[in-house]
């Protein structure tokens, strides 16, 4: 009996830098379970990078193509679908992913827009799959046959005519019924020096977010998978080459009780491989206390999340986020605080409801509730979710533009034919309590707080304003008003940033697909890349450090002047710490730099207590000598970083975005 071959490819663009640097655990999923359930009838191969798929496709022509549709890699997918169909008509082209939506509209919309793909495999997958394969051998691969008899296929969606045949909705799965992908040899070939491996550990979320592909009714019960989870991770952990980073896709970790056998077991992964260095992970919601006790045990790998999006009650009502505490979310980042766990705190500018009264006080609310990080979103109309439908656009009057997404574009070969692709997404711009103009002052207010307080890059002005009981945020608002006075080159990184917000943006998907197309040698050729955050960052950091570094601690003795506490003591002590803030972060990748410098200060106690000391109380009297050099497990981590983002500017910036804790990349003093 000849066996059925099957590619499943979750597909990265790789242009600049991948757009998407992780294992492809949903096509893993769907192919363990369907070799589970048919080991003798198919052969599976998986894909992540395109040239791989490209040259598998030259070589053997399978009978079924999927791939996992998701907002990053929509249409290379669909690239490489045309292709398919143009080369290989008789190959099935399955699609599968949150990307498509759920309303009879949307579902229309699409199937008109894709014409070069036979089915959809809507919500949950596994199940869907083996039903579909099902049918397709049953009447010899005659797709005609299936789509004239209109067959109900549990899941499978797709085109007769001018109808969509939508299959019945399948109940869901537990996840102890799908085999682990890892354990059944398909991952092996993504253990290279790029890919950090992604595990699924639960599937689903309780809450009913409007703005979330979750928060759907399909989504609200939760499955746990745990009997393969120790064998799956010391599995990765053995096998992993690059990144020591660990993803798991859950949606609230550490809020279920089962959770506690998760973080014993990537506890012991570390103790043993020193694996993993840091989990990407969105922790639970709610039952914050039982949160908190999961992360401590995992040795400052897992950052404490508290998802709040708005701290404005109206706001909140009107996304379905009020039955979510934002005081227990509080008094748990504070919690966390107290030992070495990073915390972080997202925010969603746009959102029904917003303004910029609201959006600063949600921005000076997590700042003050002692966040590290804060990840400051625009609102994207996701397929699938409560807010993107005509009702809701048209009732809080929501005007959308669309934007090329991050990295997320390239140039692709298939069977000798050369092709561009572009990934987009469509984002709020105003509303009705949120006009244009405001809405590009909060996004700028949102770079000052990625530039200054994101990643502790500047924790010796946060430290000093603590103890000295000033509020940080209102230090970072006095920058902020004065951001285009004080110089030159800050005011161009303004200006650029508010270029990329405000004027590359599209009306629709069809013009900024005909742009990247007409330039696309000049985007794969600028190492800025398209993400304005990460380049503002990126300029403030490794560009425009020495200046910033200057201008941050005039602005500390202003203030302080302003406020009768600037002595000479004090004036003394902000000398000193704006020269060791310089010493400790310039040419931060150099890891064998070594800079020696006297202070009359103890910077071995400063650094110690987090910056948060008065002058009087670290004042040696005399100079000292310090060393500040970067330690031995800094350099290693400092070859990883460089390793896996490269030293492009668009990797740089990536690196600051994605590494929450670069404050933990910082020389550090020793007294000689």
């Amino acid at each position: 009996m000849k066996k059925t071959r099957i590619y499943f490819a979750d597909l990265t663009h790789n242009g600049l830098v991948l757009s998407s640097n992780v294992f492809p655990l949903s096509i893993g999923l769907v192919a363990a379970y369907l070799l589970e359930k048919k080991p003798d009838e198919i052969d599976v191969e998986l894909f992540k990078y395109p040239e791989d798929l490209s040259a598998a496709l030259d070589t053997n022509v399978p009978d079924i193509v999927g791939f996992a549709n998701y907002s990053w890699n929509f249409d290379i997918s669909r690239q490489y679908a045309k292709a398919i169909k143009k080369h290989w008509p008789n190959t099935v082209v399955v699609f599968g992913g949150p990307n498509y939506g759920l309303s009879d509209e949307e579902i229309d919309q699409f199937w008109n827009v894709n014409t070069d793909l036979d089915f959809y495999v809507a919500r949950e997958g596994e199940e869907a799959f083996v039903r579909l394969l099902d049918n397709l051998v049953e009447v010899d691969f005659d797709i005609n046959l299936i789509k004239s008899e209109k067959r109900d296929i549990g899941n499978v969606h797709y085109k007769v005519g001018n109808e969509v045949v939508q299959g019945a909705m399948l109940p869901r799965l537990n996840l102890e019924e799908v085999p682990s992908p890892y354990l059944m040899g398909l991952m092996d070939k993504f253990f290279d020096e790029n890919l950090g491996p992604m595990i699924h550990t639960t599937r689903g979320c309780p809450f009913k977010c409007a703005f979330c592909t979750e928060g759907s009714k399909y989504y609200n019960v939760v499955s746990q998978r745990q009997d393969q989870l120790e064998k799956e991770l010391h599995y990765i952990s053995e096998r992993v080459k690059g990144p020591r980073d660990l993803y798991i896709s859950d949606a609230n970790f550490g809020m279920f009780k089962q959770d506690y056998d998760k973080a014993r077991i990537i506890a012991d992964c570390q103790e043993k491989y020193s694996y993993p260095k840091y989990v990407h992970v969105s922790t639970g919601k709610n039952q914050k206390e039982r949160v908190v006790d999961i992360v401590k045990t995992l040795n400052g790998a897992v950052s404490m999340a508290a998802s709040l999006q708005s701290t404005d009650p109206t706001v909140l009502e009107n996304v379905s986020r009020s039955n979510i505490s934002v005081e227990k979310l509080s008094e748990a980042g504070k919690m966390a605080n107290t030992s070495n766990t990073g915390t972080y705190s997202e925010l969603i500018l746009g959102l029904p409801g917003d303004s910029v009264a609201a959006h600063k006080q949600s921005l000076r609310d997590t700042v003050e509730m002692g966040f590290d990080n804060i990840r400051m979103y625009q609102l994207i109309m996701l397929p699938q979710t409560a807010l993107n439908t005509p009702d809701n656009r048209k009732l809080y009057n929501m005007k959308t533009k669309h934007r090329i997404m991050p990295r997320s574009f390239g140039r692709y070969e298939v069977a000798g034919e050369v092709f561009s692709s572009v990934e987009s997404e469509e984002i709020l711009v105003s509303n009705s309590t949120l006009p244009f103009e405001d809405y590009i002052a909060c996004r700028e207010l949102d770079l000052t707080i990625e530039i200054l307080h994101n990643g502790k890059v500047f924790a010796e002005i946060q430290g000093l304003c603590k103890a000295l009981g000033l509020s940080w945020f209102d230090f970072i608002i006095r920058f902020y008003e004065g951001r285009r006075g004080y110089s030159e080159e800050i005011t161009a990184m303004y200006d650029d940033f508010r270029t990329g917000t405000s004027v590359r943006l599209w009306n629709d998907v069809d013009s900024l697909s005909d742009h990247v197309r007409e330039n696309i040698d000049e985007l794969l050729e600028d190492e800025r890349g398209t993400n304005e955050m990460s380049t503002g960052k990126a300029t403030s950091f490794f560009l425009l450090l020495d200046e910033m570094n200057k201008v941050l601690f005039d602005l500390m003795k202003v203030w302080l002047k302003e406020l009768g506490r600037l002595d000479d003591l004090m004036e003394a002590y902000i000398d000193d710490l704006e020269r060791f803030s310089l010493m400790r972060k310039h040419r931060l990748l150099s890891s064998e730099d070594e800079e020696v410098d006297h202070f009359s200060f103890d910077m071995v106690a400063v650094e110690d207590k987090s910056f948060q000391v008065l002058p009087e109380h670290v004042h040696v009297g005399e100079l000292s000598q310090f060393v500040i050099s970067h330690l031995p497990h800094q350099r290693e981590l400092i070859g990883s970083y460089a390793s896996e983002f490269g030293d492009t500017f668009d990797g740089l910036g990536k690196m600051l975005m994605r590494y929450p804790h670069i404050h933990r990349l910082f020389r550090k003093p020793v007294a000689v």
